[in-house]
């Protein structure tokens, strides 16, 4: 059987996970992951939420610094997914704005260093 392939990646109101064969959103907790990451998806998807005005999507409310540090904290939830969930039953990516990384060593220097 095939790993199930999910997607890290910020999506208004959802869950930060996506399965990437279905579309569906992805509650973390009912992931085999411990609580503590699934939190931290959770609490990094919120955070994301609250960064913008939903009626006008295009102006952040909030500098762009805080941006960055989110996408980096994305790539260090996505590096801890890598480590806990088993990679014959899991291939996980993370999208950030229109880049999708597939391997930890695709990512700017500074978010490898995180």
């Amino acid at each position: 059987m095939a790993p199930r392939q999910l997607e890290i990646s910020h999506e208004w109101g959802s869950h930060a996970i996506r399965d990437v064969t279905t579309g569906d959103r992805v509650d973390p907790a009912t992931l085999p992951v411990p609580a503590s990451v699934a939190e931290r998806l959770d609490a990094w998807s919120s955070r994301w939420d609250t960064t913008f005005d939903v009626d006008d999507p295009d102006t952040p409310k909030v500098d762009r610094w805080v941006l960055e540090e989110l996408a980096r904290e994305g790539a260090k939830l996505w590096r801890a997914l890598l480590t806990v969930l088993p990679p014959h039953d899991y291939t996980v990516s993370y999208r950030h704005d229109d880049t999708l990384y597939r391997s930890p060593d695709e990512l700017p220097d500074p978010w490898r260093l995180a």
